[in-house]
């Protein structure tokens, strides 16, 4: 990261940078925020999507990022994706205190103070972007008119709170949770896991009945009148069918609560639901 990130900068520079920044800019700064860390191909995808080339648009993108970056708004890791050669698209960026500073203008339910950027571990760094690209893969799904009404909850506010025993208040920590219209008629609620790989399938039963006993307290269903499913999104079809095994030796009926997919089966995976359903 650059120095560029420790530079403070006053309210009111930041005042005329609101004023100067277009929305897309702001909500470009906002994104990630919500996400803590996000690609230029991230990005691009989500924000520059207008011309029929590629490249045009990641240049587009880049070309902003450069901007938000000058103004010290945001900055790149040293950490890309894929190694030093993967190019701009590979780079990463996450907000800085300023960026933060600069959001809390017009939001002041965000706490006062937050700490500088830093550049996290690898393991952090993976899963943290494999949840930005969920979210990336829904919003292009919204665009091209796949599912309908997108809305996105991030951590922590997608987190839940429920009495353990009757007696010990519980978080029920989910990755990200989505609500969005299929047709006219159907609406889904999701949790989304995004397992790395780099946990025991123990671990990954324990979270499985740490739901089970959250929907059992009828929390969510007074939230939202239905039990979302959870949804694991895994990084390879090996892991798929071994946590897919495990789960349903572990809790009978599973499938009425619980997918296991790989990233590339998200968008396929909503019709398939309601094609079972029919």
């Amino acid at each position: 990261m650059t120095d560029k990130q420790n530079k403070r900068i006053t309210k009111n520079e930041l005042r005329r940078l609101s004023a100067i920044l277009d929305s897309r800019e702001i909500e470009i700064v906002r994104t990630i925020h919500q996400v803590k860390f996000a690609s230029a191909n991230q990005i691009q995808r989500i924000y520059f999507t207008e011309n029929e080339k590629q490249s045009t648009n990641l240049r587009t993108c880049n070309r902003k990022l450069k901007r938000l970056k000058g103004f010290g708004l945001i900055d790149n890791l040293d950490q890309r994706l894929g190694g030093k050669g993967g190019g701009a698209s590979s780079m990463v960026y996450g907000i800085t205190s300023a960026g933060y500073q600069f959001l809390r203008l017009d939001d002041m339910t965000l706490n006062a103070t937050r700490k500088r950027l830093y550049e996290p571990n690898i393991l952090f760094l993976e899963h943290t972007l494999a949840i930005t690209e969920t979210y990336t893969r829904l919003h292009e799904m919204n665009r091209l008119n796949k599912i309908h009404d997108l809305q996105v909850t991030f951590e922590p506010s997608c987190w839940r709170t429920y009495m353990k025993n009757g007696t010990t208040p519980t978080y029920l920590k989910p990755d990200l949770f989505a609500r969005f219209a299929v047709d006219d008629e159907t609406e889904d609620f999701v949790f989304y896991e995004l397992d790395q790989a780099t946990q025991c399938p123990k671990r990954v039963i324990r979270k499985c009945k740490q739901y089970l006993i959250y929907y059992n307290s009828g929390i969510e269903q007074r939230i939202n009148g239905v039990l979302p499913w959870v949804v694991w999104i895994t990084p390879s079809e090996k892991r798929r069918d071994q946590l897919t095994r495990h789960i349903n030796e572990a809790i009978p009926n599973a499938e009425r609560i619980f997918r296991v997919i790989t990233m590339d089966e998200l968008e396929t995976l909503t019709y398939n639901n309601h094609k079972e359903e029919d």
